[in-house]
């Protein structure tokens, strides 16, 4: 985002008077930060899970279609949003399981609306479109893999064919865009080629029970592609071109850097394979160990973990789930520790400290402070799907 963007973000967050009590509540919360991480029990953290739920399902219910929308302080709803509505399915139909689920009915009816959806634009060469709905993009590869969580959570969840058909449309499209280098180098976001496909190629793989004829074929593809990731890692455990910009790849965000490291870490126990496990370890532990020094993170960081800009929520809450699942695959403490502390911070963040409405009550913004350069201002519906998958893993 430009420096001149940036302003008229600035400019049009301070013309509301309620925005201003979001202004010095974020300060407050910024000044006693530590305090309020120290204060927050189990009910508060229950509290945000059903509030964060409960968003989610608005998110899906505001617009004119049946997919989920983004909340901006500034301009509201955004029209909707293919990827992450596919991504937010699993979470809502998780949410509907939970035995304390204050909204189980909402959730799982939202999940399987979004589910028809999605259905519905499924473009003709098996592939979803990028970006938001209004700007009728072509298919996408990393945005079409995000999908398939939806389509397999939807399947498992009722068996209906519909799912697993559109699945295996878009399953062979995406490997079609695999080169012999192992990159998807055509049809993924901005031209551009990047190691986060990590996070495409393991959803994939989760398919495989419901296709096993493929099993060996799919394994080769996959393993093709996170061998070329490796071949991008350094010795500390960064990531070359893991940012979704051409302007700032020398220096990813947390959000691709933890799509990145998730999507390895899974595909690595999908495959049965120490190196692409090592592979997501190394910067995993990197960033545990710089939150639990520094109590927080930054959004982004340089090729020798020297970490710059505002903390990104999302970012953060991607990375409490691979703790989570690190800590559950090898019972080290400070997986466990790393996790439990994130979300709190999590928590802390989402609960504004000023009165609130519908539209946003429950929802993590992009960065804290609020006014960061990541999505400004704004409440990405991606962010909270992520903080209610890591506050259902606490509990």
């Amino acid at each position: 985002m430009g420096a001149v963007r940036y302003l008229q973000n600035w400019r049009t967050f301070l013309t509301k008077y309620d925005h201003w009590r979001f202004l010095f509540a974020e300060l407050n919360k910024l000044v006693y930060l530590r305090s309020y991480t120290q204060d927050l029990d189990d009910t508060g953290k229950e509290q945000c899970l059903h509030h964060a739920a409960k968003w989610l399902i608005r998110a899906q219910e505001q617009g004119t279609t049946n997919g989920c929308g983004t909340y901006y302080f500034n301009t509201g709803w955004t029209s909707d949003y293919p990827e992450t509505t596919g991504y937010i399915i699993p979470s809502l139909l998780r949410y509907a399981r939970y035995e304390k689920a204050q909204w189980s009915n909402e959730a799982e009816k939202a999940a399987l609306q979004a589910g028809e959806w999605l259905l519905a634009i499924q473009r003709d060469d098996g592939g979803w479109p990028g970006g938001y709905v209004e700007q009728n993009r072509p298919s996408v590869v990393f945005n079409s893999g995000q999908i398939l969580r939806g389509m397999l959570a939807l399947y498992e969840h009722n068996k209906d064919p519909r799912w697993k058909e559109a699945a295996l449309r878009c399953i062979e499209w995406i490997w079609a865009q695999l080169d012999e280098h192992g990159r998807f180098s055509q049809n993924d976001y901005m031209g551009a080629i990047r190691v986060y496909g990590t996070y495409v190629v393991a959803p994939i793989l989760d398919w495989l029970p419901h296709f096993p004829e493929n099993r060996d074929s799919w394994n080769v593809l996959a393993t093709r592609h996170l061998s070329w990731v490796c071949t991008q890692q350094n010795e500390v455990g960064w990531f070359a071109n893991c940012d979704n910009t051409q302007h700032k790849n020398d220096k990813p965000i947390i959000h691709t850097i933890a799509y990145t490291i998730d999507g390895m870490w899974n595909a690595g126990l999908a495959l049965n394979n120490e190196d692409f496990k090592a592979s997501a370890l190394l910067p995993a532990r990197v960033l545990a160990t710089d939150f639990l020094t520094r109590g927080i993170l930054n959004g982004r960081y340089t090729a020798n973990w020297s970490g710059v800009e505002a903390f990104i929520p999302t970012g953060g809450a991607q990375l409490a789930i691979v703790w989570h699942s690190i800590y559950v695959h090898t019972r080290e403490a400070i997986w466990k520790e790393a996790y439990e502390k994130m979300n709190t911070l999590l928590c802390v963040i989402a609960r504004r400290g000023a009165r609130q409405s519908k539209d946003s009550l429950g929802a993590l913004q992009g960065s804290f402070p609020i006014w960061g350069r990541y999505e400004p201002f704004g409440l990405p519906n991606w962010a909270t799907k992520y903080f209610l998958d890591t506050l259902l893993n606490e509990r």
